[in-house]
């Protein structure tokens, strides 16, 4: 295989992984992403007097918590620093709402053994950052677009465990924590500065077709299940490459073909010329034992051959003219 087309296969092979493993962390640094391996396929389940609670039960606990510690105090900043009395009024309502809905998580957690955190997530923490340092004039258009892509990535998880918890009180406030999610989504779309040209496409229909247990895994799974299909079939191709890169050149036309051997040795078919040479045998060379033919010599005239027999009958006599009496 020539050298460029190895570079070509291992550089695309590279970039698939690469890109496959940056897409991974990007996901798994999103409020909606699971906090373990357990909760995205189903496991760790306990039973409680409420029903089974699963690991993607607890997981929308503790994302719902960590959304309550940074949208709530982002909320009641909002309504002393916004410039527009509409979205002052709407960070007024978040800082109320999210300390109602975060009361009631708290009192469902405590019943359920769940603990939760104490504080948002990096990302999160990186979005309250870049609102307290907006300038007046962006502070309200940041404001309402990092909240409102804050919402947007949890009401699927909200909604994936409220379509498959087996735990009555996770599926009571499943319902409850959705309609304050619904509603503040509402209050940040009715300021007008919502650009929806900055949230990601929907992938709603694809994580409902790969729901497992109740929990809508991300997209990002199905991608790495493709890429590592697609580095297996390009390795393998790889491979068969090489090896036919090994075996020995076909002979041309007129060239002896060599033979093949069997295990045990002896060859397995025979070429055209060992057929030409079987039908049309060399002749023998002359034996040296034998001498070589005489010359025949020729015998003089009227000498009688001794190899035929000798005519001993009376010779004819000749008949003449003045024998006519006879």
């Amino acid at each position: 295989m020539l050298p460029a087309v190895r570079f070509v296969r291992w550089t695309v092979l590279a970039s698939v992984l690469v890109a496959t493993l940056v897409s991974i962390v990007l996901a798994g640094r999103s409020p909606s992403a699971p906090q373990s391996l357990s909760s995205l396929f189903g496991g760790g389940m306990t039973d409680t007097r409420w029903g089974p609670l699963g690991a993607s039960d607890r997981d929308m606990l503790i994302k719902v918590r960590q959304a309550n510690l940074w949208e709530g105090p982002a909320g009641e900043q909002a309504a002393q620093r916004a410039a527009s009395p509409a979205v002052r009024e709407v960070g007024r309502k978040l800082g109320v709402e999210h300390a109602q809905l975060d009361a009631s998580l708290r009192s469902v957690a405590e019943r359920l053994g769940v603990v939760l955190p104490s504080q948002p997530s990096d990302q999160q923490k990186v979005w309250m950052d870049q609102i307290a340092e907006a300038s007046p004039a962006g502070y309200d258009k940041t404001f309402v677009n990092l909240v409102r892509s804050a919402h947007g990535e949890v009401m699927p998880l909200v909604e994936g465990v409220r379509s498959g918890t087996q735990n009555e009180l996770v599926r009571q406030f499943a319902i409850e924590a959705s309609q304050f999610i619904g509603r503040h989504m509402e209050y940040l779309e009715s300021t007008g500065l919502v650009d929806y040209a900055l949230f990601p496409p929907s992938t709603a229909p694809a994580a409902r077709l790969i729901s497992i247990g109740g929990y809508h895994v991300p997209i990002t799974l199905l991608l790495f299940a493709v890429s590592v299909i697609v580095a297996a079939a390009m390795l393998r191709g790889l491979g068969r490459s090489r090896r036919r890169g090994a075996r020995p050149a076909r002979p041309t036309r007129g060239e002896a073909e060599p033979r093949r051997q069997t295990p045990d040795g002896e060859p397995s078919t025979v070429t055209t010329e060992e057929l030409i040479a079987v039908l049309n045998p060399p002749e023998p060379p002359p034996s040296a034992s034998k001498s070589p033919p005489t010359a025949k010599i020729p015998r003089p005239r009227g000498t009688p051959d001794r190899r035929r027999p000798r005519d001993r009958r009376p010779p004819k006599l000749r008949r003449t003219s003045g024998d006519r009496g006879w």
